[in-house]
């Protein structure tokens, strides 16, 4: 090796990594899936992989281990990470606070929401979001799926969280999570005893039936495996939403079966068993303008999809 080489070699050592470096490095972490993560970068596969390569000779230590299934930090590499996210985050800090003293708009940011997501999912997202991003400005608007489409079409939401509809237009969906089905009944009902319920359980019960249009390919997949299961579906009580049939059940009418999200809602007399064989589920998507991604909106979505995980 010649003496230039050598120098080289050592100059690059002792050169910090660039801020993109670090962003390429936090996202890889979150994604564990170097094609993912380019496409979030938007950048190419190999040139996210170079850019790695390139932190590591600067760094002088391997950051991942890379396998043909899987991409995994090492002990290094994890330590190097937590720094790495603390150092994204006062720079941030510092651009708004520079903003601020410059008399520019705060950073701001309109999300929708449908209501399930307020019980559990978006408070976990907005915690993690604000301690990410403190002088963001948030305001939340709950709404249905529908109308969140239609507002985030016309610009008046930068971000929704909703259930996907079958024709999202322009707009960009992403599927965050899949949300099983449960079932609901009185405390004192004799099922309330049985842990884990099968639906042939259940054949002898009446039955409290959500319908809805706007939903109508996950509620009518519960319909589906409840009418091969033969519980008796002409008999059934109809509600119109989650919280109107939690309500008859609370009053009597019979057991339903609602999304899990309703069972971390402390409802008087009524209880939330699992259903082994009931495979149906509903999705929760987040929806934007592709079209035009501010960096905060960006900022709400991965974090999203960190709480997502």
């Amino acid at each position: 090796m010649s003496v230039l080489s050598i120098g080289v070699d050592a100059l690059t050592a002792t050169r910090p990594p660039e801020i993109r470096q670090l962003q390429a490095l936090t996202t890889l972490a979150q994604e564990l899936h170097f094609g993912r993560a380019a496409q979030r970068l938007g950048m190419t596969q190999p040139a996210l992989s170079q850019l790695i390569r390139d932190m590591e000779a600067r760094l002088g230590f391997r950051l991942v281990e890379r396998t043909t299934r899987k991409v995994l930090l090492t002990g290094p590499g994890r330590a190097f990470l937590a720094d790495s996210e603390a150092i994204l985050i006062k720079l941030e800090r510092a651009i708004d606070s520079a903003r601020a003293a410059a008399g520019q708009a705060a950073n701001t940011i309109r999300i929708g929401a449908i209501l399930p997501t307020a019980f559990e999912f978006l408070p976990a997202v907005l915690s993690e979001f604000r301690r990410r991003y403190p002088t963001a400005a948030i305001h939340i608007e709950t709404r249905e799926s529908a109308q969140l489409v239609t507002a985030v079409e016309t610009g008046a939401l930068n971000v929704a969280l909703l259930r996907p509809p079958r024709n999202g237009g322009a707009l960009r969906l992403e599927t965050l999570r899949r949300e099983a089905f449960v079932a609901a009944m009185r405390v004192d009902h004799p099922l309330a005893r049985v842990e884990l319920l099968q639906l042939r359980d259940l054949r002898p019960q009446k039955i409290v039936r959500i319908s809805r249009g706007d939903l109508r390919d996950a509620f009518g997949e519960v319909d589906a495996q409840l009418e091969r299961a033969r519980l008796d579906l002409a008999s059934s009580q109809a509600a119109d939403a989650t919280l109107t049939a939690l309500a008859r059940v609370s009053a009597g009418d019979g057991i339903s079966f609602v999304p899990a999200w309703a069972a971390s809602l402390p409802w008087k007399d009524v209880c939330f068993r699992q259903v082994q064989d009931l495979t149906a589920t509903i999705d929760l998507a987040i929806a934007w303008d592709a079209s035009s991604v501010p960096e905060i909106v960006q900022h709400f979505i991965d974090v999203a999809r960190r709480i997502a995980r």
